[in-house]
């Protein structure tokens, strides 16, 4: 992960969906977009090979948008690691218990970046 400059804190934010059925990956995935547009023309989430059970995207947690989208209910659990600096890392599992009901399934904390394990169910 690059940092934009020396005062400014690394808030791109690797996101992997696995454990769960596509549509429920598609919609917290939306969701995300939704909460922290990316500029025109970024990569968007990608699944991992055919019949996929991984997805994954990044995501810039500098700003999120000012409109909250609509709410979105998922089937079942969604297993969800979120890995990059603390504070945006934050910003964006503050983001999701906004939306669905969000339960910790570990951590690791390195130097500078930090990786979360989360579980997340319609609230």
């Amino acid at each position: 992960m690059e940092s934009r400059d020396s005062d400014t804190p690394v808030a791109e934010v690797g996101v992997t969906v696995a454990g769960c059925s596509e549509a429920d990956a598609r919609a917290v995935l939306a969701l995300l977009e939704r909460l922290f547009p990316q500029n025109p023309g970024t990569d968007r989430a990608t699944a991992e090979g055919h019949g996929a059970t991984v997805w994954v995207t990044t995501l810039d947690a500098a700003e999120p948008a000012r409109d909250q989208p609509a709410a979105v209910t998922l089937a079942n659990t969604v297993g969800l690691t979120l890995q990059g600096g603390p504070r945006a890392v934050e910003r964006v599992r503050v983001a999701l218990a906004g939306h669905f009901a969000v339960e910790d399934a570990g951590s690791v904390s390195g130097d500078q970046e930090q990786e979360i394990g989360l579980r997340l169910s319609s609230a």
